[in-house]
Order: structure tokens, then C-alpha cells, then sequence
């Protein structure tokens, strides 16, 4: 396990081209499928990002637009290698799809949607990817679910989710309330400041 100080400018580099490549020509579903490979290789193996700015990140690339592999790849490349790390993080997103998509629009019209094999790999797929955000959805639980708080956002945007409500619509609420909450909290600390004898 390599600390941070220790990797030097271009191997980061490259780890960040090498992943997010990985993650565009494998992790299917996108999303937060992919926080799983990217919180292995940044934040437990090589300790290049930590897990609270990997929740950070999941909060920021859920509520501005674009596609959330290449807003991740942004976000780690900045904090990881600055603007090069942008660029070999964005470049390996890239790479794979369009990689992909050339080949799929060259063959497309020869496959049959029929084919056993087709769909029996994208039932395995849809397995896999189902397991992956469960996992990623409990350790990001662990980790967010502190008070009293977060428990009723969960359960009201829990219900909220569960009446199909645009999840834009959920996110754009939660904003408001965080906000309120930090000032509630802020105020309440300053309160009991005051009220401290000198």
C-alpha cells in the first residue's frame, strides 16, 4: 500500500486514466455502482482521497448536470493531480464508451436482441449491479446516518422515492433543509457558548 507522498505525478496519472477507463469499460449502471472500484483504488488502497470527500463527491455529481462517470472523474482528478488529473481521469472515462459504441454501431445491425447469450449477460449484469449499490448504499448509510436528523430525511425521501417523485425534486429539497439544519445546529452551539460561565 502506497501512501500519497510516495506516488509520484505521473503515476497518478496514469492510476486515474487506468481507472476510470476500468470503470467505463466494466462498471455497467453508473451511478453509484462505480463508487465502489473508485473508493478501493483512491481512498482504501492508495489513500489519495478520503471517504468523506467520496461522500462529497456522490452529493455533488447527483445534483449538477451531466453524466455522473465523467462529473466522478472530474471531482477525483482535481483533488487527486490538479487540472492533468482532470484530463487522464476524463480521457479514461471516455476512452472505453466511445471505444464501445463505434463497435456497437458497426455490428448493431447484425445482432439478434433474441441471442440466449445477449440476454442472459445482461441478467448477470443487472445482478451484479444491483449488489454493487446495495453494498455502496449501506456504507454510505454507515457513514451519513448520524443523528436524528438524518433519519427523517432518509425515511420522508425514502417515501417520497417510493411515489416516483422526480428524484431532481428530492435533491433540490434536501438543499434547504441541510442548510436550515447547519444553522440550527450552529446557533444551538453558539447558544450554549454564550450561556457558559466565564
Amino acid at each position: 500500500m502506497e501512501s500519497e507522498e510516495s506516488i509520484s505525478y505521473w503515476k497518478k496519472l496514469w492510476l486515474l486514466f487506468y481507472t476510470f477507463a476500468k470503470i467505463a469499460a466494466l462498471v455497467v449502471g453508473g451511478g453509484y455502482a462505480i463508487l465502489p472500484v473508485v473508493e478501493e483504488t483512491f481512498s482504501r488502497k492508495n489513500k489519495l482521497i478520503s471517504s468523506e470527500e467520496l461522500l462529497d463527491m456522490m452529493a455533488l455529481v447527483q445534483t449538477i448536470p451531466g453524466i455522473i462517470a465523467a462529473n466522478s472523474a472530474i471531482y477525483v482528478g482535481m483533488k487527486i493531480a490538479g487540472i492533468g488529473g482532470v484530463l487522464a481521469a476524463v480521457f479514461g472515462v471516455c476512452l472505453p464508451s466511445v471505444t464501445v459504441i463505434i463497435i456497437i454501431a458497426a455490428f448493431f445491425p447484425h445482432l439478434k436482441p433474441e441471442n440466449p447469450c445477449l440476454l442472459g449477460a445482461f441478467v448477470g449484469v443487472r445482478a451484479c449491479i444491483t449488489g454493487l449499490i446495495i453494498v455502496t448504499a449501506v456504507r454510505l448509510a454507515k457513514k451519513t446516518i448520524q443523528g436524528w436528523f438524518e433519519i427523517i430525511c432518509v425515511a420522508a425521501f425514502l417515501i417520497l422515492a417510493l411515489f416516483k417523485l422526480n428524484p431532481v425534486y428530492i435533491i433540490v429539497l434536501s438543499m434547504p433543509l441541510g442548510i436550515l439544519y447547519t444553522l440550527y445546529c450552529t446557533w444551538r452551539i453558539k447558544r450554549c457558548n454564550e450561556e457558559v460561565p466565564k
